[in-house]
């Protein structure tokens, strides 16, 4: 049962199954104690009877061997054959006439007795073998003869100065009996009186007194606890049923419950009065409820107002916003659109001059470039601008392909290798053979590798170098496009904010660059839309690395 479970289980409940479990457990402990205790003194009871018994024969024992010589004057016959009372004799016939006449059962035992039945069992033995030691005064213990529970008691009879005669030295002379002495000396054990006494009478006894016993503590237990339950339920659990008719009161809106001084106990009392004290909090609380709804419902109101004010105000902001966007990609488009035309036609009119006559003189051959080169400038930022207003304007597809990264690498060299000629820059376009084919935007790519060439063209000094590499990438899944340059460098703080829209790393009025600032942002915009990313490592005056990663499956979206 988990804790829930005896969560709802009640008080009483509990209360009567810890009652029940108490009365359980005190039963079994008295019953354990009364037997243990009722063994202890039977134990001890037939110990002191072995004692008497055990005394009593060695009293007989000793009377014969005392008066053994007013005996011997009458015990020979006239052939000299000792026919009389002897000491052993009358003390086994004694202990054989007590166990016939009684239930008990008594015997002397020795080592390589004299006669044949008073040789030792074990329980003799060990008792024998105790007392020769000295390490014993008497043996007892409870056993089993014959499946008959028993006590078993041994005592040890010790060599007086009467015993001598017969059992002392010199050993193995032949005594009055006919039998050799023993050799013994004063003092010595001699041999042990054994007893056995029935236990079943006693048993009966300390079984009758252990149930009279339990029958007493358990009436006396079941009294005391069912008085302890009685004063639980007064005390404890009626004054709580009490709380909790006034809690469900209080649920279904009746407020006004209060309850009366209780004699339960001052616990009790307490917590009656904080209950009482949280009833009048309720009831005043509830008292002023509907005031304070209707003066919170007029604030919200009133902030319901506001808000809607303030979001009419922000529709209308936004409504102008688009408005102003909108005529901004408009007339982006426009102007772009509009300036194509005449730049279109200057280079075609430069081109077809260049090839109809030659230039008369190295200025007007100067010139000429310059027209040309600052007018395919010119076409490439309106370009950038056009593309940059179909992004925002979510009109960019992506024409997704197979492509050759070497066709690409190789019309970008064809591009930024003259330009590289004419400013003094070594080109470098290195492809490794293992670069596989990707699937992506032909014309994109190719925009953003000749982006960033012509960056690095852009703000590399004249002896400096620029080299365009493509390798595939380690995890084999995607191709690395790095362009690496000589120039001036990036700061760090300025690395991230590159890639933003109409941004310059030199912003000032007298910026030595051109351009619009939204070659990067494309770049990073077209690389997104293929599932890549674009990175820069620079330093400022030793060069920087743009590095594309590509995958081989760009997203078709």
């Amino acid at each position: 049962m988990g804790a829930r479970g005896l969560g709802n289980i009640r008080l009483k409940t509990k209360f009567g199954l810890l009652i029940g479990l108490l009365i359980a457990v005190s039963l079994v402990t008295n019953i354990g104690w009364t037997s243990m205790n009722a063994r202890a003194q039977m134990e001890n009871e037939l110990r002191e009877k072995g004692q008497v018994l055990a005394q009593q024969m060695d009293a007989v024992w000793e009377f014969m061997a005392s008066n053994q010589e007013r005996l011997e004057q009458i015990s020979y016959t006239s052939e000299g054959v000792y026919q009389g009372l002897h000491c052993a004799i009358v003390g086994r016939s004694i202990g054989a006439l007590f166990t016939s006449q009684s239930t008990y059962s008594t015997k002397f035992v020795n080592f390589n007795p004299r006669n044949a039945a008073d040789e030792p069992d074990s329980f003799e033995a060990a008792a024998l073998t105790a007392f020769n030691e000295g390490s014993a005064a008497e043996y007892y213990e409870i056993a089993s003869v014959d499946g008959e529970e028993v006590f078993r008691y041994a005592a040890p009879m010790r060599i007086e100065e009467n015993c001598l005669e017969c059992h002392g030295e010199p050993a193995g002379e032949i005594d009055v009996t006919g039998f050799p002495k023993e050799g013994w000396q004063l003092g010595d054990v001699g041999g042990a009186i054994s007893i056995v006494m029935p236990l079943d009478v006693y048993t009966e006894s300390e079984r009758s007194s252990v149930v009279q016993d339990v029958i007493f503590f358990s009436g006396m237990l079941v009294v005391c606890l069912l008085v302890v339950y009685l004063a639980l339920t007064y005390l404890v659990t009626r004054p709580l049923a009490r709380i909790q008719r006034g809690v469900e009161s209080i649920q279904h809106g009746n407020l006004d419950v209060r309850f009366a001084y209780s004699q339960s106990s001052r616990e009790m009392n307490d917590l009656m009065q904080e209950f009482n004290a949280m009833a009048a909090e309720l009831s005043d609380s509830y008292e002023h409820l509907e005031t304070q709804v209707a003066d919170r419902t007029e604030q919200l109101a009133r902030t319901n107002e506001v808000l809607e004010r303030q979001r009419a105000q922000l529709e209308e902001v936004n409504q102008r916003l688009r408005e102003d966007n909108q005529y901004k990609s408009d007339f982006l488009a426009m102007m772009s659109h509009e300036l194509r035309t005449p730049l279109t036609s200057i280079i075609a009119f430069t081109e077809l001059l260049n090839n109809e006559s030659a230039p008369a003189s190295e200025e007007e051959a100067e010139t000429r470039r310059e027209i040309e080169a600052n007018s395919r400038a010119l076409l490439l930022m309106i370009n950038d601008i056009l593309e940059m207003s179909r992004l925002d304007a979510g009109r960019t597809e992506m024409a997704v392909e197979v492509t050759d990264l070497g066709d690409v690498a190789g019309i970008v060299a064809d591009v930024v290798r003259p330009l590289a000629q004419r400013n003094g820059i070594a080109f470098i376009c290195e492809i490794e053979p293992d670069v596989p084919l990707v699937r992506a935007d032909f014309e994109k790519i190719r925009h953003v590798v000749e982006n960033l060439c012509g960056n690095a063209m852009k703000f590399t000094p004249a002896g400096g170098t620029v080299r365009l590499s493509i390798e595939r990438a380690p995890e084999e899944s995607a191709v690395l496009i790095h362009v690496a340059d000589t120039g001036i460098g990036i700061a760090e703080q300025d690395q991230e904010r590159i890639f933003e829209r109409f941004v310059q790393v030199d912003s000032s009025v007298s910026r030595k660059y051109s351009g619009t600032g939204l070659g990067l942002a494309l770049a990073r915009e077209y690389v997104d839309m293929h599932g890549g990313k674009i990175e820069v490592e620079s330093e400022l005056g030793r060069g920087s690395v743009f590095t594309v990663t590509l995958p081989v499956r760009a997203k078709e979206a």
